[in-house]
């Protein structure tokens, strides 16, 4: 393997923005040998740089699933995005099931001012742009809609499902997290757009996720690896697991492997 990806939240991360020092160490010794490590995540730009601190480390970054890749250096050299006239069909369907969205262009932050204060998460490295109308939102790179009953989310995945599958990618990143992408953009091909860069195929890849949302990635590298805590639909699919993030399972992994 030339090459090791990883999800962040319910993967390498033990908890929101916590990575171990085991995880840290391990992963300076798999770049030290000489392999490429990427992220590839739910979570926009803003939200991996606390992470990369940690880690003390600048890879190329997947993010919004698969939306936007950077470079080391903080280049945005592909950016996709949801057309705005689909983005107003699927904020309205939402609103419709009385429930709230987060909507992310770059490093701008779109919200319903229906949504009441105390309820709505901030995010300090976005700029956050409140509106009355789903109308006045942009073309988007990721929609993503909480919330603590997993079966509330359920429903609004098979809504959403059948109503604009053909028009984006709807997909439950964790239990209590759906996430929504440009059609035909996932963390794979993420994933395909990043070997090309290195002249390289998927198969020279690795990857490590969790959840629906990296059931795309999983599918396409040579040496996809699951966590222990896994949702069903990739124990389903994939034999070779690893101890679950809070047991540090991708550096185990990586250890074991790599011989680090």
């Amino acid at each position: 393997m030339k090459f090791v990806v990883s999800d962040l939240d319910g993967t390498l991360l033990h908890s929101r923005n916590v990575v171990s020092d085991y995880t840290i160490k391990t992963i300076k010794k798999l770049v030290d040998n000489g392999v490429n490590f990427a992220i590839a995540t739910g979570r926009g730009q803003q939200g991996v740089q606390d992470i990369l601190k940690q880690l003390g480390i600048t890879p190329y970054l997947i993010c919004n699933n698969g939306a936007n890749i950077y470079t080391p250096e903080g280049e945005c050299i592909f950016d996709e995005r949801i057309p705005q006239d689909v983005v107003t069909q699927i904020l309205k369907e939402i609103r419709r099931n009385n429930l709230f969205y987060s909507a992310f262009q770059n490093e701008f932050l779109f919200h319903s001012n229906e949504e009441p204060v105390e309820d709505f998460t901030s995010r300090p490295l976005f700029t956050e742009i409140g509106v009355d109308r789903e109308e006045d939102i942009p073309s988007l790179n990721k929609i993503i809609v909480t919330n603590q009953n997993p079966e509330v989310l359920i429903e609004l995945v098979a809504i959403l499902k059948e109503k604009f599958s053909h028009l984006a990618e709807i997909m439950l990143s964790q239990a209590t997290c759906l996430d929504i992408a440009p059609k035909n953009c996932t963390k794979g091909t993420g994933i395909e757009n990043l070997a090309k860069i290195f002249n390289l195929t998927p198969d020279d890849f690795m990857a490590f996720g969790d959840g629906e949302n990296d059931l795309d990635m999983l599918k396409t590298v040579g040496h996809p690896v699951i966590m222990e805590n896994a949702q069903d639909i990739l124990k389903e699919k994939f034999s070779i697991t690893t101890l679950s993030n809070k047991e540090d399972g991708v550096a185990v992994y990586l250890k074991n492997f790599f011989n680090l």
